[in-house]
């Protein structure tokens, strides 16, 4: 990470919640800080930078501008291609690219931990036997959860159910998938079935009724709300998360800790609405 005088006190960093699903300009070129550092460590500069902004674009089966020869590379190319590759890819696309910095360019898992969490982006590094790998961020997920049962103190049951979802992620090697996010679920739903009676005198039964009715109510971000719907799909169609089956849930360890952060993302974001 490059220490100039704002970074060094903090001062560019954004105070916004973990980021999932989007990966801020900041953090991208931030990246492209790193590649650029890597490209020139073996004193080819430009020929290792074009081959690196070719190999991601690969990786992530995007177009590249093609080069044939050295001599072109040296006329043409451009580090603006690699810095409009990472700012235009999605989100995604930037965890996978990632993965390939490290496994093929040199790039140090540590220095890219370092970034992630200076950006407050709740994924992170972490080395399997052959590879090392993007996860969700285990003790963000625990950090937040412990926010969401502060909010459900006034409803016993559903803080009950939130410290089950996380008693089933308190080994990340070992947790119980379908529990997790089954008691997760049960949460988000019990909590905005009766937030949305106690706030705005509205009956609902399951959580796809509530969610028809924030859909039609004023101040709430209807993209959150699309989300909570998304959620509510989910859960219906899910083995053994909404209802029995003799198949497993088709989801891994790192949805569950993914879920179960969403759920109580969720109950904090509904506890500090006003009604």
């Amino acid at each position: 990470m490059i220490e100039t005088f704002s970074r060094r006190l903090g001062l560019d960093r954004v105070d916004a919640p973990l980021h999932y699903e989007a990966i801020p300009v900041a953090f991208r070129l931030d990246f492209y800080k790193l590649l650029l550092a890597r490209a020139h460590d073996d004193g080819a500069g430009t020929l290792t930078e074009y081959r690196i902004y070719r190999g991601l674009s690969v990786a992530i089966n995007q177009r590249h501008f093609q080069l044939l020869t050295e001599d072109d590379i040296y006329e043409f190319f451009t580090s603006d291609l690699l810095v409009g590759l990472l700012q235009d890819c999605k989100w995604h696309e930037i965890l996978s690219l990632i993965e390939v910095s490290v496994a093929k360019m040199g790039v140090k898992p540590t220095e890219v931990n370092a970034l992630l969490a200076y950006h407050n982006i709740g994924y992170a590094l972490v080395q399997h036997p052959k590879s090392w790998l993007v996860e969700v961020k285990y003790e963000s997920v625990v950090q937040e959860v412990e926010r969401a049962i502060e909010a459900t103190r006034p409803y016993p049951k559903i803080s009950e159910l939130l410290k089950a979802a996380r008693k089933s992620l308190s080994d990340p090697k070992n947790i119980e998938v379908e529990n997790s996010i089954k008691n997760s679920m049960q949460a988000i739903e019990g909590f905005v079935i009766d937030w949305l009676d106690q706030k705005h005198g509205k009956k609902a039964s399951t959580l796809g009724e509530a969610v028809k009715f924030l859909k039609k109510m004023s101040g709430y971000d209807q993209h959150v709300i699309e989300a909570l719907h998304q959620f509510y799909i989910f859960r219906n169609r899910t083995p053994n998360v909404g209802h029995g089956s003799v198949k497993n849930a088709p989801v891994d360890a790192n949805e569950a800790l993914l879920f179960n952060d969403m759920a109580a993302s969720f109950i904090n974001y509904f506890a500090r609405k006003s009604p």
